[in-house]
């Protein structure tokens, strides 16, 4: 890995390529180098220790951080719409918003666990309880905005609600990884087959 001046004027920057369904607010560019002098004290690391270490599964849990804060925002927007319409006492509104307290609080345990695994150093532990928690919170998110858009209607999903940004943002922001090829992954992890913990390659 590499490190490189980015004012370079070898270096330029294309964003026109980035036109995604969510995720309007960013931008991901296209970095063109002419060649670039990049000189060695700029290596991060020893080459191949990004693979060899598996420094990748050090930050899977981030996933699963951004989207339990989808599902919160998606949780504070719905107990404002409810609280405005005064629909509080709504049995099938109740039971949603039930639904989407317990999926937040069992995400915040998964990633309380996986913390604490990293920080005490139990790094074979950690590293497979990443992977469980990126797949099990993207699962309790998914779910919790699921209540949000059937409790507000379809009037949460127009612009400029913010429900609809955070629709359109998880939906896309969850397909980074295959959750399939993911959840393959911990099943061969529980077997002791061979896998691959930090991108889920079959």
């Amino acid at each position: 890995m590499l490190a490189c001046e980015l004012s370079d004027p070898s270096v330029t920057f294309d964003d026109s390529w980035w036109k995604p369904m969510g995720m309007r607010g960013s931008v991901s560019y296209l970095v063109h180098f002419n060649n670039t002098l990049i000189p060695y004290e700029n290596q991060i690391g020893d080459p191949g220790e990004f693979l060899l270490n598996e420094w990748q599964t050090r930050w899977i849990p981030q996933y699963a951080a951004t989207f339990l804060g989808a599902a919160e925002a998606a949780y504070d927007y719905t107990l404002s719409h409810i609280k405005s319409q005064k629909r509080e006492n709504d049995p099938f509104v109740q039971h949603r918003i039930a639904k989407m307290v317990l999926n937040i609080k069992s995400a915040h345990m998964w990633l309380d666990h996986v913390a604490r695994l990293w920080e005490e150093g139990n790094i074979i532990e950690a590293k497979s309880a990443g992977n469980m928690v990126r797949y099990q919170v993207e699962q309790l998110a998914t779910d919790t905005v699921n209540h949000a858009v059937h409790t507000c209607g379809a009037r949460g999903l127009i612009q400029p609600s913010s429900l609809e940004r955070i629709v359109r943002d998880l939906t896309l922001y969850t397909r980074h990884d295959n959750d399939d090829q993911l959840l393959a992954t911990i099943g061969k992890s529980v077997f002791g087959e061979q896998h691959d913990c930090s991108f889920f390659n079959p």
